[in-house]
């Protein structure tokens, strides 16, 4: 076979899974080229909040993860929990030995599992721009130290297995408009994100319709497909990590919606509440229920309901994360997005749930019984904490609509404790490598943080293992 470029570490996606995985595999003495599909490298590591999990200890963290897994899927053993644990144990300690300094600034985002208290979240300290976070720039800047050579706008296409279909050798990349084969010599890492934009993955694996993105529009599920080609099996598929959200048409990315006060309540398309609006972990759990009466998804979308008050208090979407960072500016108070037909406006609940096609009576009936059950100091439908009980209060009121807007995806090959890519038998498919949410650990539920923490700690392992491998032809 004739190659056009030859390295012996070859990285197929340059976000935070790509950087750690190329560091590691060059600090390990192996020669490194990553490629990214995109102008410029970062992916969901970049627009994310850029916290990682660090917990405190082992022994804790083991028991939350296992338990958290458990109430999932069920495929994650054991021996990858702890491997998982072990590592994300060391991320602290590696980050900070690459010169950034770190902080605390949360835990466990299920505090009633077992291990809980062991569970911390922690950033980069710096300065976070529009451009970067302080995460991605630390790692983007180590990789630019070392001179490890990136190809921007150059996306991979397929991998290439020897002349038995059984070791991958390299990988076909689109550069500048032309096919060029590059060979690996020791392995290929696939870090290349997940299917946030592919509607027939989305179709085909997650429940209800339709699913929109915070994450950069890159993420067309490229690695499930070149995965899939060579034989790979796939877990976790409908794993995701989805909070609400609200999708202009004049932008490719969603916005995240979180209101700057408690006066507020989600209903669904008959004007009802259906949870308890606050401190949840697994939005798309709540929407994405069939009803198997009208045979419609009556949560998708559903709609934020406010006051004049919450209007005020700030901006509903929050632009510091997500893909249109620096591409929008919320207003302060919401007056643009309700000149632009993002949030409708009206005096009464009546007259606004007839503006968004809701029954009024229902609607109406809806934030008395909500105000009544504030008023008495508990949620008995829904169980919203006591603190965050607050009745909507004079109008004007408003209306948004809100979608399931993926953080992530989890799903893609699965890979072992080596983070070996595997064959739907269990055995290493040879030379492949993976790490990052491309097939991510996490199924049914997602700790917070858990990606990057599963980026640092799998980007490492998959670059050692690799640099490991002996170097052939």
């Amino acid at each position: 076979m004739a190659w056009d470029d030859e390295t012996e570490v070859l990285v197929i996606g340059f976000g935070g899974a790509g950087a750690v995985a190329a560091l590691t595999a060059h600090d390990s003495g192996a020669k490194v080229l990553v490629v990214e599909k995109m102008e410029r490298g970062g992916g969901n590591t970049n627009v994310s909040l850029g916290g990682f999990l660090c917990p405190k200890d082992v022994g804790g963290a083991l028991q939350y993860l296992e338990s958290l897994c458990s109430r999932g899927f069920r495929t994650v053993d054991s021996e990858m929990i702890r491997v998982y644990a072990e590592e994300c144990y060391r991320n602290k300690e590696w980050v900070e030995g690459l010169g950034a300094k770190t902080h605390v600034y949360g835990g466990a985002g299920f505090p009633q599992l077992p291990g809980a208290e062991s569970i911390e979240k922690r950033m980069v300290t710096g300065k976070n721009t529009v451009e970067e976070n302080s995460f991605w720039s630390f790692l983007r800047s180590r990789v630019e130290s070392r001179e490890i050579p990136v190809w921007n706008s150059s996306p991979a296409k397929e991998l290439i297995p020897d002349g038995n279909g059984a070791v991958i050798i390299g990988a076909v990349i689109q550069k500048e408009g032309n096919l060029r084969k590059v060979k690996a010599r020791r392995a290929v890492i696939l870090t290349c994100g997940g299917f946030e934009y592919d509607d027939g993955l989305k179709a085909d694996y997650l429940k209800g319709y339709p699913y929109y993105s915070l994450a950069p529009p890159g993420n067309t599920g490229d690695g499930v497909r070149m995965a899939q080609r060579v034989g790979a099996d796939l877990w976790h598929m409908p794993g995701v990590s989805c909070p609400l959200g609200f999708k202009a048409p004049e932008f490719e990315a969603a916005f995240y919606i979180r209101p700057p006060s408690n006066r507020f309540i989600f209903v669904d398309q008959q004007g009802k509440r259906f949870c308890s609006e606050v401190e949840i972990h697994a939005y798309n759990h709540l929407v994405d229920w069939f009803d198997t009466h009208t045979l419609t998804f009556p949560r998708i979308p559903c709609f934020l309901i406010f006051d004049e008050q919450a209007r005020t208090a700030g901006p509903m979407g929050l632009t510091s994360m997500g893909y249109n960072r620096g591409r929008y500016s919320w207003s302060k108070d919401n007056a643009v997005e309700i000149t632009r037909g993002w949030i409708t406006p009206d005096d009464t609940p009546g007259g606004l749930a007839r503006k968004i096609g809701l029954d009024a009576g229902f609607l109406q009936k809806t934030i008395t019984e909500y105000k009544r059950q504030c008023e008495s100091g508990e949620d008995i439908l829904y169980h919203r904490p006591k603190d965050k009980l607050s009745p909507l209060g004079p109008g004007p009121y408003y209306a948004m609509k809100l979608w399931p807007c993926l953080l992530n995806t989890q799903g893609g090959p699965r890979r072992n404790v080596k983070a070996q890519v595997l064959y739907p038998d269990g055995r290493p498919i040879p030379r492949l490598y993976s790490a990052g949410e491309l097939g991510s650990l996490f199924g049914l539920l997602y700790q917070g943080a858990g990606n990057l923490g599963e980026c640092l700690a799998f980007g490492r392992i998959a670059g050692r293992e690799a640099a490991k491998e002996p170097i052939w032809g």
